[in-house]
């Protein structure tokens, strides 16, 4: 690394596996292990252009990659500018939540107008096979999940996924605008600068969607602060064009939360069960009664839209 950086006093700090601080030349860069590198170099070409096309919500790479790729313990890495922060994106918060979708829709903007040729190395999000095959799961762990949670709430929600996806199946293909979607988009993926700027970072998920999928992700997201408002959610600009979209009141309706958490909690040991056992009876008991009505709404809704179709 020192030989790379052409600095003898260069010094790298452990963040948390996979990831490291890195000084060099009085300044901070942020170290991060990639998967392959095929996906370090998609990111890296995503950032470029992304900055390069005026959205300036990403964190720059650091120039000694325009050299070639970097290894470091046997694994590509990437090191992209150290970000000061300030205080972090709570989705609780409403400007917290209008400014960290402002810049996801600014990304969907942004990622239509790249036309390079790697664009087409960008896998294709096939989101409603992702999802059920999460349902499956949800459905094989449903006898081991049972002695955890009444089998009424976990039914409950399997039916709300069952129906949901039937219905998407009978929709047929999305027909919205693709662009380059993110995939993740948990408050943490946000970060806010000392210059006030919000960030997007980790494109680890990046791939070619409609951006209705993150839109649904993040809509899902905040609704829990909301209080599963359908009402409230829809008066967020970002996403009152889908209104009359059907499959986006669908994709509402397909707890993804519910069977994610509970496939990584029976995926995961002891110690993070014990962790995460106060926030999975949150997401799944203490919200239950709002998420019916608000299951209730969408399928007000859904009628609404049917009649004038």
């Amino acid at each position: 690394m020192q030989w790379k950086l052409g600095e003898v006093g260069a010094s790298i700090e452990t963040l948390k596996d996979g990831k490291w601080v890195l000084r060099s030349g009085g300044r901070k860069w942020f170290v991060k292990r990639y998967s392959s590198e095929k996906r370090f170099i998609i990111q890296e070409l995503l950032i470029k252009e992304l900055l390069q096309g005026g959205f300036n919500h990403v964190i720059p790479m650091h120039p000694l990659h325009q050299t070639g790729v970097i290894s470091f313990e046997g694994s590509v890495i990437g090191i992209s500018y150290w970000l000061e922060t300030a205080s972090a994106i709570n989705y609780a918060d409403a400007s917290d939540r209008q400014e960290a979708w402002r810049v996801l829709k600014g990304f969907h903007r942004a990622s239509r107008t790249i036309q390079s040729p790697w664009v087409e190395d960008v896998p294709e999000f096939r989101w409603i096979d992702k999802w059920k095959k999460r349902m499956a799961l949800f459905d094989y762990h449903l006898p081991y999940l049972q002695h955890f949670i009444a089998p009424y709430y976990l039914s409950t929600y399997h039916e709300w996924g069952r129906w949901a996806l039937e219905e998407l199946d009978a929709l047929g293909p999305y027909k919205g605008k693709r662009c380059m979607v993110h995939g993740d988009v948990a408050h943490h993926n946000f970060l806010r600068g000392t210059d006030g700027r919000v960030y997007l970072i980790d494109f680890d998920l990046l791939s070619r969607s409609p951006a209705v999928t993150d839109d649904i992700q993040m809509a899902n997201r905040v609704l829990p602060y909301l209080d599963w408002s359908l009402a409230d959610a829809m008066a967020i600009p970002s996403i009152r064009k889908y209104r009359h979209d059907a499959a986006f009141f669908l994709g509402l309706m397909y707890p993804s939360d519910i069977f994610r958490e509970w496939n990584r909690f029976i995926r995961e040991g002891q110690s993070y069960r014990e962790h995460v056992w106060p926030y999975l009876v949150q997401i799944t008991l203490g919200q239950f009664h709002q998420r019916m009505r608000f299951v209730q709404e969408l399928h007000s809704e859904l009628r609404r839209i049917i009649t004038h179709l």
